[in-house]
């Protein structure tokens, strides 16, 4: 019965290897494949990383409510992201048709990280309403992502190539509140002794939401460095990189601006 198992066994392995050989994955799709995934994993890991301690955080932003409405207070801050997507997705999705993807998905990696970060360091509750739905409206990668895939995919290797969209979205939907709620109000949570280090106290205290959105920061900032390292460009008419670079540094300046 043992040998009968391992035999078993080794016959789906090759199987599995055969059926993985026939995909024909180039060194380019490989490529795409990796850029693709990480960036879409850093999406999904902004949109949920802050449902673990957004109840605490909206208590800690509005002292001056009572139990009965944090609910309420912290769906709003949850649901300007994805009035922020509402708004952005088009305009996202336009720019991808013109400029190209590869612009688009660095630029909009770049952002959402920067956004991100901004969300640990709100100061009251009307600007983490704000910086959340800044968030959503910088996240141009979920439907440019989608759009790559399919671009680069045959009818070979298609549906593997787009299951790599559920894998890295369900990989970030599992990492991004685990790993927030561990490092989400240090002080508060694991009672750590700073007294040699008041500076760094102080700002745990007046940010104690800030570790979580700085780790995020981080992954969308590596994400876009891999679609800027890996990614190539997929749509074949676009315009000169000059336009897209101009593109670019007026969307971040726009940003750092009217933020």
């Amino acid at each position: 019965a043992y040998l009968k198992m391992v035999h078993t066994r080794i016959k789906c392995i090759s199987w599995c290897g055969e059926k993985f050989h026939k995909l024909r994955i180039t060194k380019r799709l490989m490529k795409v494949y990796v850029a693709c995934f990480t960036s879409l994993f850093s999406s999904a890991y902004s949109i949920t990383m802050l449902f673990p301690f957004l109840p605490f955080m909206t208590r800690f932003l509005r002292p001056d409510i009572d139990e009965a409405s944090i609910s309420k207070y912290a769906g709003i801050v949850a649901a300007s992201l994805f009035a922020g997507r509402f708004v952005g997705s088009y305009i996202w999705g336009a720019l991808a048709d013109y400029i190209g993807r590869k612009p688009v998905m660095f630029v909009s990696g770049i952002l959402l990280g920067v956004a991100s970060i901004g969300f640990g360091f709100s100061i009251n509750y009307e600007m983490a309403i704000a910086l959340r739905f800044l968030v959503g409206i910088t996240n141009g990668i979920i439907g440019t992502g989608k759009a790559v895939l399919s671009e680069s995919s045959n009818d070979e290797n298609q549906a593997f190539g787009m299951s790599l969209l559920a894998c890295s979205w369900g990989l970030g939907l599992v990492i991004g509140p685990a790993l927030s709620g561990i490092s989400a109000d240090p002080l508060g949570q694991y009672n750590i002794s700073l007294a040699n280090d008041s500076s760094v106290r102080a700002f745990l205290a007046s940010y104690p939401y800030s570790p979580p959105c700085l780790i995020n920061g981080l992954v969308c900032f590596m994400a876009a460095g891999v679609v800027l390292w890996l990614l190539p460009e997929t749509l074949e008419k676009c315009v000169h990189v000059c336009v897209c670079v101009c593109v670019c540094v007026c969307v971040c300046v726009s940003v750092i601006v009217y933020a």
